[in-house]
């Protein structure tokens, strides 16, 4: 964290940005069960999808270029593969059905532990909050759903502007929304290729939530939580 000290003593940081889907929402085990005909268990699914964001950040980094689309049918048969579902077949006919519950109600709807918690906390220390999601249209209503939204001055949905992280564009679309210069601006995300890369060509201060593997040392927290001691 070190470095990230120096350069925010230079640059105050006045607004954070954070991805939506595996940083401030995830997703709905319950409907994902009843979409395969599975029994739904807090801890097995946890676990499940714990191994589904493993494989398919280990894809991403295998295919740094590919979509928002691409991605999602790799982290459903993982996901689905983890649950207990062998047959190939099966996932496949399973994940059409999940697949089609994304599509109705975008199944990244379950607010993270303590999010609620920390936004209300970060924004009454002065700081401006906003998302910047690869999402289908829907992100807006989800952090709505999940009591999130009212903490957020701004939050850019990749299918309303055209643009998908990693491109620096959608940062740079969603910091000047939130009326801060980019290196005063930090993001927090969960996939190394697709947020940390793709909020330092931005010129933000990236960090990384969660266990996702990283080239090189970058800045982290476990836990959203751990977010109010950085920025004090």
């Amino acid at each position: 964290m070190k470095n990230f000290e120096i350069r925010n003593s230079k640059f105050e940081i006045k607004g954070i940005l954070f991805d939506a889907g595996g940083t401030l929402i995830h997703v709905d085990g319950e409907a994902v069960c009843r979409a395969v005909n599975q029994p739904y268990s807090e801890d097995s699914f946890g676990q499940a999808e714990v191994a589904a964001h493993k494989e398919a950040r280990e894809w991403i980094a295998r295919h740094p270029t590919s979509t928002d689309a691409e991605r999602f049918p790799i982290f459903v048969d993982a996901m689905l593969r983890a649950l207990g579902i062998d047959d190939a077949a099966a996932r496949r006919e399973g994940g059409g059905r999940v697949a089609a519950e994304h599509q109705r109600a975008n199944l990244w709807c379950r607010p993270g532990e303590k999010a609620a918690e920390t936004l209300e906390a970060l924004a009454g220390r002065g700081y401006r909050l906003g998302v910047v999601s690869n999402s289908n249209g829907h992100v807006r209503k989800l952090l709505e759903r999940a009591g999130l939204a009212s903490f957020l001055k701004v939050i850019v949905d990749s299918a309303e502007v055209q643009i998908e992280k990693p491109d620096p564009r959608i940062f740079s679309v969603a910091v000047e929304a939130l009326g801060v210069e980019p290196a005063a601006c930090a993001y927090v995300g969960d996939i190394y290729d697709i947020d940390v890369v793709g909020a330092r060509a931005a010129g933000l201060r990236p960090i990384l939530i969660g266990r996702c593997p990283a080239p090189e040392p970058v800045e982290r927290v476990a836990r959203l939580e751990e977010l109010l001691s950085v920025f004090l």
